[in-house]
């Protein structure tokens, strides 16, 4: 898997949480990709309780006092499976990759003294507004961002990670290219039949049937799944 760190809020509060990002399949012991169309995600409430407790029990393992802090009954944890918009997930992961804390474009207005900046309240219907810290707020919110030395924001797990992506990321693409052409050629050949993708479910397909004539003399194709 692929996870990235992301720490802050709209408003440069701490906000420390992840992104990460799970493929839908796996290399076994045979180095034989495995793919799975559903059912490979961990059950959000479950996974919830799992996270939590993982997290406290190496916080203990690593000697720190868990009496002091003010921990959350239900911790926030989601997973959705996103089979069907790699592609739009990858976009939307890889901003969190590239940008820093805040962009130029929030800047509004800077004094010897404050400095205003765009934000967006998402517990506020997602509205809008205009923020002024002094400039000892404003540094101290940016700078609690800045990485520890040796922490890096982006990390890559399994077969995705830096030590063998490039070898096992071309054998999973040489195994599914040839999936790919055994399948390709046990399909009937329908180059000359008209369909389209279905638009509800977005996986069957629509193909043309017949042609109704009604008495107004209008064409009126009839699509079936």
């Amino acid at each position: 898997m692929t996870c990235v760190l992301h720490t802050w809020g709209q408003n440069l509060s701490q906000h420390i949480h992840l992104h990460c990002l799970i493929p839908a399949g796996s290399l076994n012991k045979q180095q034989q990709w495995q793919e799975i169309s559903k059912g490979y995600l961990y059950p959000v409430k479950a996974l919830s309780k799992v996270f939590k407790g993982k997290m406290l029990a190496e916080l203990r393992d690593n000697g720190v006092n868990l009496m002091g802090l003010s921990i959350p009954q239900i911790w926030c944890v989601y997973t959705k499976a996103c089979l069907h918009y790699s592609q739009q997930l990858l976009s939307y992961l890889a901003r969190y990759t590239r940008k820093g804390v805040m962009s130029e474009s929030r800047l509004v207005n800077y004094t010897k003294n404050t400095v205003s900046f765009k934000y967006k309240d998402y517990r506020d219907s997602n509205q809008n507004k205009l923020m002024t810290l002094n400039i000892e707020e404003f540094i101290r919110r940016y700078l609690q961002h800045v990485l520890p030395k040796g922490l890096v924001r982006v990390r890559h797990y399994g077969f995705l990670a830096n030590a063998c992506s490039s070898r096992k990321i071309q054998r999973i693409k040489a195994q599914c290219k040839t999936d790919k052409t055994s399948t390709e050629k046990l399909k009937p050949k329908t180059d000359k039949e008209m369909h389209w993708p279905c638009t509800e479910c977005k996986l069957g397909e629509l193909k043309l049937v017949s042609i109704v004539l009604p008495s107004r003399k209008l064409i009126e194709p009839v699509l079936t799944g």
